[in-house]
């Protein structure tokens, strides 16, 4: 490729890669919204994936999800995990696996503890002083693992059970200071977050660079799924919804296949944001 705007990151689905007329820019940081259910974290692995094929550093920030979940979804789906380096930020995770690559710490555990991941006397005391996750600790956690390993690709899963575990802090300030410094990280970055409030626009979707929203609909007594771009700066891609499905072999979206005019409307009526 000759020049860098020409240079995509591919999302490890062919479809969703068509979609966004070759792939995401590296190095920025996008939103996978949706809700329950409608593939968020399956999009994020088949993208962490894609990296590890290319010979790339991957990175999962699990919050929703107990890595020991994330790997029996990862194997179901024939995929190898072992080369995906799984953070679990979540309080209580306190296990660690060097045989598949995962990381379980507490999110109060010394930065400087996350590639030993070994309990002693000092990580076991931070534990007791600093029990809960903030979005302030995961960003200072962040910066020592980036600063460890040059990672390509990083997903935070999810942004949004992030928030509801910091509580009552100010929450929109700590979360723009998180997505401005992923993006000044330059790593490719996949943020899920739940189907945003229509009378919100929430700070992760107003800061990233773009955000790809999946939806899951009751159509004809049967759950159809559609995946639309809603906006990638600096980048032409495809406005019109499109078929997707999830199976044993991840994502596939269907990039050919027109959306009729009734199921348009019936997204048209979800929240939609623009920048």
């Amino acid at each position: 490729m000759s020049g860098g705007e020409d240079i995509r990151a591919s999302t490890g689905v062919d479809g969703l890669d068509r979609m966004l007329k070759g792939g995401l820019i590296p190095g920025r940081p996008y939103i996978v919204s949706g809700t329950t259910g409608s593939g968020k974290t399956t999009l994020g692995v088949q993208f962490l994936q894609q990296g590890v094929r290319q010979g790339e550093r991957a990175l999962m920030i699990a919050i929703d999800e107990p890595p020991a979940e994330i790997r029996e979804n990862v194997r179901y789906l024939g995929w190898d995990v072992g080369k995906i380096r799984i953070l679990d930020v979540h309080p209580t995770g306190k296990a660690y696996n060097k045989r598949v690559s995962v990381v379980e710490v507490a999110a109060q555990r010394a930065v400087g503890s996350l590639r030993e991941a070994r309990t002693d006397a000092s990580t076991e005391a931070m534990k007791q002083a600093s029990p809960e996750l903030s979005v302030q600790s995961l960003q200072l956690m962040l910066r020592q693992e980036l600063q460890e390993v040059e990672y390509s690709r990083l997903v935070l899963d999810s942004i949004t059970t992030l928030k509801r575990m910091a509580g009552d802090e100010d929450t929109d300030d700590g979360i723009m200071s998180l997505i401005r410094f992923l993006s000044e990280a330059n790593v490719t970055s996949m943020v899920i977050t739940d189907l945003p409030d229509s009378t919100r626009v929430l700070p992760e979707i107003f800061l990233s660079r773009g955000e790809i929203r999946l939806h899951k609909q009751l159509a004809s007594s049967k759950i159809e799924r559609y995946v639309t771009i809603e906006n990638i700066r600096g980048s032409p891609h495809d406005t019109q919804p499109r078929y997707f499905r999830l199976d044993k072999g991840g994502m596939t979206v269907d990039s050919r296949k027109k959306v009729s005019k009734s199921i348009i409307g019936m997204l048209q009526g979800l929240p939609a944001h623009t920048k």
